[in-house]
Order: structure tokens, then sequence, then C-alpha cells
């Protein structure tokens, strides 16, 4: 679809006619008391929804936490993991040194077995790795760990021990989602819908489209969690989870638009949050593929052609802050403060595009993953809309995840020209933060090539003192901010639904596990 505009007052009459629609729609699908006896919460069964399709559960690929990253860190576990704020913990791991720039020792846990009884050692976490590092693997962790790794060995039955080819003094923080199984199941299993791990919850079953159940793993080594069956549902639109919610089909929804939220203040079967994230939004720009985007004067005007805050304040609620004009944000990360935001600046835009060659205006393709973030399909209309006040035409297209990864994971040329997207460090003081936004990049969407912008983040990710890491950190988004190459917008934002009758904290990260999920 395209979208056209006539100036900044008639977007700010769609964004208020958009709200008011929004929210009387809501009023009346919200209003309901359909629950199933009992009332959401108060089931042995934990429902939770969430907002992608599953591409897989393969352990080795990584995961997105909208959707199969949620399970699989149900049913698999890491070397170190995450808390909620970010702060790395020990899992699989108890303890870990750095005895020397280039090596790691970490010892294991004791008593942990695997879910088909396979006890923990040393010897199967160092063929994981030895999997990922291998040439021939096309997984996207190992992609990130050949480029600082040389070798993963078992020093002994507990210890395995990691020799860099450059120094990670964040190396425990980098191995958080690298998740652990069998050789023997890796070579014998449907890694896809299946999975063998040493994790609280065991997979029962999974459908790509529509979910997957779990249930308590009675041998876990750890906690027990509060729920022995759990119900992973893929609600890839906002009516379908509005629907879920209204019907008390739900425990957990996630990534509802803010402006929904303010329907269930005071409710007593449901609490509403908005909460920070840990990423940002961008529209990520494709200037590999040539054409207008390859300038950087073109994409310093799409920057100035957006009037960020005002999107903020008609459909995030006022929740966040337009971004510094960088690819990090407070308070989980340390923005460069030389540089700032790309100001709302219509006039120079046209300006640029002029001197570019393009009075006459450009088009461009934007590609929006459905039902992922909040907001998202509106975001793109009044990003549209503004920019088409400058004479950049925007063509959206709104495709459902597994489709939308397909594309951006094909070559530049066949990838989409802007691509609307969160990314970001998962967790604090992360040294490989500017990793999605790499030319060496593991996810296609980055399509850019800027050796000097690579070059100062490899540097950083080697840094052996946080003083030089910081220095590197500020030339690194002074780079990418010259440079233009994203359009710079917000820090996320993450909204909830929480059953009454449960505790859960909102990670920064977004991953819903369902261990977290206690009863009140």
């Amino acid at each position: 679809m395209s979208i056209s505009s006539s100036g900044g007052r008639r977007l700010i009459a769609l964004l208020a006619i958009g709200a008011t629609l929004f929210a009387g729609a809501c009023s009346s699908a919200l209003g309901g008391d359909g629950d199933p006896a009992g009332g959401p919460g108060s089931g042995q069964t934990l429902r939770l929804a969430l907002s992608r399709q599953f591409t897989g559960l393969n352990p080795h690929n990584g995961g997105s936490p909208d959707s199969d990253g949620s399970v699989k860190g149900t049913v698999y576990e890491s070397l170190t993991y995450l808390d909620p704020t970010g702060q790395v913990q020990p899992r699989l791991a108890v303890s870990w040194t750095n005895p020397s720039p280039l090596e790691w020792r970490f010892t294991l846990r004791d008593g942990v077995r695997f879910s088909d009884g396979t006890p923990l050692s040393a010897r199967e976490v160092a063929w994981n790795f030895t999997e990922l590092l291998d040439p021939a693997t096309k997984s996207q962790l190992g992609a990130q760990l050949k480029i600082y790794t040389a070798s993963v060995t078992a020093a002994d039955a507990n210890t395995v021990v990691f020799q860099l080819k450059s120094p990670a003094i964040d190396l425990p923080s980098r191995l958080w989602n690298v998740y652990i199984t069998t050789e023997k199941f890796w070579q014998t299993g449907n890694l896809n819908t299946e999975a063998i791990g040493t994790g609280p919850y065991l997979l029962k079953s999974i459908d790509l489209e529509n979910g997957a159940t779990l249930t308590a793993n009675p041998e876990y080594w750890g906690s027990k969690p509060a729920f022995g069956d759990v119900e992973y549902k893929v609600l890839p639109s906002e009516a379908a989870r509005v629907s879920a919610v209204q019907a008390g089909e739900v425990d957990i929804a996630l990534n509802l638009d803010p402006l929904s939220l303010d329907q269930f203040q005071g409710n007593a079967k449901y609490r509403a949050t908005l909460s920070d994230s840990s990423w940002v939004q961008v529209i990520s720009i494709n200037e590999n593929k040539g054409g207008p985007l390859a300038d950087v004067r073109v994409r310093r005007a799409l920057n100035y052609a957006v009037d960020k805050k005002s999107i903020i304040d008609g459909l995030l609620k006022g929740a966040v802050k337009p971004s510094q004009g960088q690819v990090i944000a407070p308070p989980f990360f340390e923005p460069n403060p030389a540089v700032s935001a790309f100001e709302y600046n219509p006039e120079r835009a046209r300006q640029l595009l002029a001197e570019a060659g393009y009075a006459d205006g450009v088009t461009v393709q934007l590609d929006i993953p459905a039902g992922t973030y909040a907001a998202g399909a509106a975001i793109g209309q009044a990003v549209a809309q503004q920019a088409a006040a400058v004479g950049i035409k925007i063509t959206i297209t709104e495709t459902p995840f597994p489709a939308w990864l397909s594309r951006q994971n094909q070559p530049s040329e066949q990838a989409a020209d802007l691509v609307y997207i969160g990314w970001g460090g998962q967790y604090r003081n992360a040294y490989t933060v500017f990793d999605p936004f790499t030319s060496k990049s593991r996810y296609k969407q980055s399509n850019i090539t800027d050796p000097v912008f690579d070059d100062l983040v490899n540097r950083l990710q080697s840094a052996t003192d946080a003083e030089t890491a910081r220095t590197l950190a500020a030339q690194a988004t002074q780079r990418y901010y010259d440079e233009a190459h994203t359009v710079f917008l917000w820090p996320g934002t993450f909204s909830s639904l929480v059953a009454d009758g449960l505790t859960w904290s909102p990670r920064t990260t977004r991953y819903l596990y369902a261990q977290e999920v206690a009863r009140t």
C-alpha cells in the first residue's frame, strides 16, 4: 500500500483519530467477562501468548523473543543466563575464570542430566561449540563465535576451556543463548520440532504456526516451576491477542498496542504494564541494494523527515523519548553525549534530496513484520505519511514473521529497501551491542558495507579494559550517525498483560520464559 501526505497537520489528525478509534474498539472488545471457570491465572496449565510464528527449535540458531526463542529458553540451557535486568548469572556453569586474555575456563554444575538421561559433561558442552565453530556450519550463533573463538575443549569431566583469537572480557555474557544439547540428538533428532535439553520443561508438541505445549521436567536440577504444564499460543495479530484476553484464554499476553492498555486500568483480572526494552527501534536501510539509499544525503533526509516525537506521543503514549542519534540508549547502555538526535526538519530533508539529485522524489519499500512490534503497522503508516511530505514515497508491506524473515535473509538486491525492526544488545554494557548493525552481521537486515565502522566494533569487542571500550564505542556511534546507516527512532517499548494471581517480571529483552512465572 502507498501512503501520501499533505503535511504535518494531517499527521496529527490521523494520530488523534486513530487513537480514538482504537480505544473505542478496545473498549468493546475487552469489556466482556467470558472467562472460563476459575478465570485467567487460576488453572494448572499456564497459557502464554506470543506474537510471532515459530521458525524452529534448533538450539544453535538463537531465536526471536516473541516466538521460538521463548520456548527454547524453557527446554534448553546455556553455560550462563541473563536475569530479567540483563545481568549475567551462572547456569550450566557454576563459575568461570579468565587466566589470560585469550583463555576462559568454565566449571560445570554437578548432577545435571539431559532430558534423555545423558549426564552433562564437559565433552558434550565442548562438542556443541565445536559444531558451531565448524566452517561448514551455517548456524547464526556460530557466525559470531567464529570471529573471536579459536577452539573449545574439555580439560576434564567438568571444565570447559575456550581459547580465543582475540580478547573478550565479556565472554560469559555472550554465551547466554548458546543452548546445549547432546551430540546423539543432534545427529538423530529433528532439531526444529523436537528438543533434548536440560531445562525446567520438556517439549510435548509443537506446531510452528500455532504454538507449543510443554510439561515440567521431573528430573530438573533446579527449582521446580510453578506450573506443571505450559501452552504457548501463537497469536500474530493484535486482534487475536485482544480476543484471547477478552475470553480469558491466556494468562499473559505481550505486544499489545500501548493505546489499548488504558482499557485495563482498574481491571481486576489483568494487570497492564508498559516497560522499557534494551533494544532500540530503527528503520534499517538497505544501502547495498544501490539506488537512492546508497547516498548518505538521502539517508539523512529520511531521518530529518520523520517526526519521532509526534509518533511517540500519538501511538506510544509518550512512553519513550526519540533516540539520541545512535543505536544504544540509557539506562542499559551509555550513549555518546557528543551525538545528538536528528531533528524533525522537513525543509532540510527536501534540500538534501535536491542536492542528491532527487528533487522530484524517490520511491522505496518498507517491510514490517506483522504483530511483532507495538503499534508497528500504525507507526509504519505515520512514517510513510511524513516521508511523503518531503518527496519520499514509501510502499509498505506487512507480512507474517517467517515470510518477513525469509525475505530479509535474501541477498541485498532481493531484500526490502527499508525494514522496521527492533535491534540491540541483550545484556547491560554489551561489547557486542553493535553486532546487528555491522557489515559482518549474521542479520541480513543490516545490508550495509562500512569497513571503518566494522573496524571500530572489532576493536571494541577485543578491548581489554572498560575505558578503551568506552572510547571505541563513542567513536562507533559517531561514525554510524555520520553515515546515517539507519533511521534512528526510539528505545523499544514492551507492553504486557498479566492475569491476577500471577507474578512475572518483564525482561528487558522481551523473552517470556514459563519458569519465571509464579503464583501470588
